[in-house]
């Protein structure tokens, strides 16, 4: 799968299914409560050997924040509140949808904003720290660390 070939979206949604990349970004957004949209970004950058500085994520952070608030977390709630339900499946499996949808209709948006966006170089470390909402510490550097790891090997027949 060529990076410049597709759009981020579709590019996400193929990272998202390869090995051990869906777990490491569930585990970060629940255990440490980053935005798996915004690492997606990070490394999607990586790849194109580039990355935004500090303050254009400040901003970008602002403007993911807003989203994920009024629309994301809302459609997330639902699905996690139908999953357990077994006379709700067909329910559950559009509330997951409308989340999908919502999540890549974000992603969209963002590869726009990275257009007007000025770019630096940085490695993939670098980039998936300055994507965290959160610092750099703990159960959140551990899983970052994982996830470049294991991005590395998956992506590196990309480069």
């Amino acid at each position: 799968m060529s990076k410049t070939t597709i759009g981020l979206p579709q590019w996400a949604q193929w990272l998202y299914a390869r090995p051990g990349a869906a777990p490491l970004l569930l585990a970060l957004q629940d255990e440490c409560d980053e935005d798996v949209l915004l690492l997606l970004l990070t490394i999607w950058l990586w790849l194109q050997r580039r990355a935004l500085p500090a303050p254009q994520w400040q901003a970008l952070h602002l403007q993911q924040a807003a989203w994920r608030d009024a629309v994301i977390l809302p459609a997330r709630e639902a699905r996690r509140g139908l999953a357990g339900d077994p006379q709700s499946q067909a329910l559950y499996q559009i509330a997951k949808q409308a989340e999908v949808e919502a999540e890549l209709s974000q992603l969209a948006r963002l590869a726009v904003w990275l257009e007007r966006s000025e770019l630096t170089a940085a490695g993939l470390q670098q980039c998936l720290a300055a994507g965290c909402i959160g610092q750099m510490d703990g159960r959140r550097a551990e899983l970052v660390g994982q996830l470049a790891l294991c991005l590395e090997r998956q992506l590196s027949s990309l480069q």
